[in-house]
């Protein structure tokens, strides 16, 4: 039986990446992209530095970067990116799934 991304029998999940905690991804001594084991976080260009063309874009200054959680759906909940995260910037939550109803057989 294969697992989808999308299964209904799997929990959904939530992540928030607070931008106001973790203001330089690039330097993190425990940076979540690299501990995450599905690779759930990437980090990326913030999106209001890069419409400024006039500021170039490093990896010294706060906000030029953030960390980003494209797949959510590979979360497992092992919870390392928040146990390890210095500044306390990741919440996670679970909403368990539906359980089935009497009668429904999966095929």
């Amino acid at each position: 039986m294969a697992i989808t991304l999308s299964d209904p029998a799997l929990p959904k999940v939530k992540i928030r990446i607070s931008t106001d905690k973790c203001k330089t991804p690039m330097a993190c001594p425990t940076p979540c992209f690299r501990l995450c084991p599905q690779g759930v976080f990437i980090v990326a260009p913030n999106p209001i530095k890069v419409a400024k063309k006039w500021t170039p874009i490093d990896n010294k200054n706060p906000g030029d970067y953030m960390v980003i959680a494209p797949m959510i759906p590979k979360c497992i909940g092992c919870m390392i990116c928040v146990e390890n995260c210095p500044s306390g910037a990741i919440k996670i939550k679970f909403k368990p799934p539906k359980p089935e109803s009497e009668g429904e057989t999966g095929t």
